[in-house]
C-alpha cells in the first residue's frame, strides 16, 4: 500500500515527498480551493460523479470556474490509484484558484492548479462502529459553518473539531448562526424520532453530503422509513432515540453519548442497524459495478 499525488503542475503521479507546490499559492496564502473526498471499495470510485459536479458548484459558490473537465479531472485519478495499487483508496481532490500576488485580489491570480492524494483507505474499526462515538454540541462563535460549500478555507470546523476534543468528545455536531443545528466537523447527521430520519434541511446551510443524498434515497427506497429535511434545535438531538453521522469516508457512524449524556440506550439502535447494513449493501453493489 502506498500514497501518491498527481499534480496538474507535473502531470504525473509522483511520491508524497516530490510533490510541492509554490508559497504564492492562493489555496496555501488564503484557503481560496475547493476540494472533495472520496473513497473506493473494490478498487471502484464511490459516486465519482457527485463529487465532481459538488466540485464545481463549490467553486462556483467562491466565483472560480474550474479549468478542467471531468475527464481532465477523472482520467489522472484513475492513474493516481494505479499508481498507489492500493486494495482502496481514501482520495482528495483540491483545486486552488493559483498563484499571484500576496494580495486578496484574485484578479491577479493565474495558473490554477489540481492536486489529487491517494492514499490507503483506513475506517473505524467495527468494535468503534458498535459502540459509537461521543459528540458535543458546539456554539455558533465556536464552529461557524460554511454556507454549503467545500472549501480550503475549514478553520471553524477545525476550531470546532478542537473544542469536541478538549470537552473529552471525538467529535462535534456544529450550529449555524441562529442557533439550529447542521453538520457534524466532516459530516452530516441524523436523528431517528419515532420510527422516522431527520437530518437539518440544506436550507440549514449544511453541504450537500453525497452519503446524506444516498443514505436518504437508500431509507427511502428499500427501507420504507420516513423521512424528513428540516430546521433542528440542539434540544432535539438530546431527545432522540438514535444519532448518526455519514460522510464519505467513515460511513454510517452511530452517536452513542452527546454532551455527556446517552442517546437512548446508549447502544447503536435497531433503524442505525438498519441504515449501516443497507448502506453496505450499496457499497457492495458499486465494488460489483465493474
Amino acid at each position: 500500500m502506498s500514497t501518491k499525488v498527481w499534480l496538474s503542475t507535473r502531470g504525473e503521479a509522483c511520491d508524497p515527498q516530490d510533490a510541492m507546490i509554490s508559497v504564492f499559492d492562493r489555496g496555501f496564502l488564503y484557503g481560496d480551493s475547493v476540494y472533495e473526498t472520496l473513497r473506493t471499495v473494490g478498487g471502484r470510485v464511490v459516486e465519482l460523479g457527485a463529487h465532481l459536479d459538488r466540485l464545481r458548484r463549490s467553486a462556483e459558490g467562491i466565483a472560480f470556474e474550474l479549468p478542467f473537465s471531468d475527464a481532465e479531472m477523472s482520467e489522472p485519478l484513475a492513474e493516481t490509484l494505479r499508481a498507489a495499487g492500493n486494495d482502496d483508496s481514501r482520495i482528495r481532490i483540491v483545486v486552488t484558484r493559483g498563484t499571484g500576488p500576496i494580495a486578496l485580489d484574485t484578479r491577479g491570480a493565474e495558473h490554477p492548479v489540481m492536486v489529487i492524494m491517494v492514499s490507503p483507505l483506513v475506517v473505524p474499526s467495527p468494535e468503534e462502529y458498535a459502540a459509537g462515538i461521543t459528540a458535543v454540541v458546539v456554539g455558533e462563535r465556536e464552529g461557524s459553518i460554511r454556507p454549503g460549500l467545500k472549501t480550503g478555507n475549514y478553520l471553524g470546523n477545525i476550531l470546532a473539531l478542537r473544542r469536541a476534543h478538549e470537552l473529552g468528545a471525538e467529535d462535534a455536531i456544529m450550529c449555524n448562526a441562529d442557533g439550529a443545528v447542521a453538520e457534524g466537523a466532516t459530516s452530516n447527521l441524523f436523528m431517528v424520532v419515532d420510527g422516522s430520519l431527520h437530518t437539518p434541511s440544506l436550507a440549514t446551510g449544511v453541504l450537500a453530503g453525497i452519503t446524506r443524498s444516498v443514505v436518504l434515497r437508500l431509507v427511502a427506497e428499500r427501507l420504507g422509513m420516513p423521512t424528513a429535511e428540516r430546521t433542528i434545535m440542539p434540544g432535539e438531538l438530546r431527545v432522540a432515540d438514535e444519532l448518526f453521522l455519514t460522510s464519505s469516508v467513515r460511513g454510517i457512524m452511530p452517536v452513542t453519548t452527546l454532551d455527556g449524556a446517552p442517546i437512548g440506550a446508549k447502544a447503536v439502535g435497531p433503524v442505525t442497524r438498519r441504515v449501516i447494513k443497507v448502506y453496505a449493501e450499496f457499497l457492495a453493489e458499486v465494488a460489483r459495478s465493474r
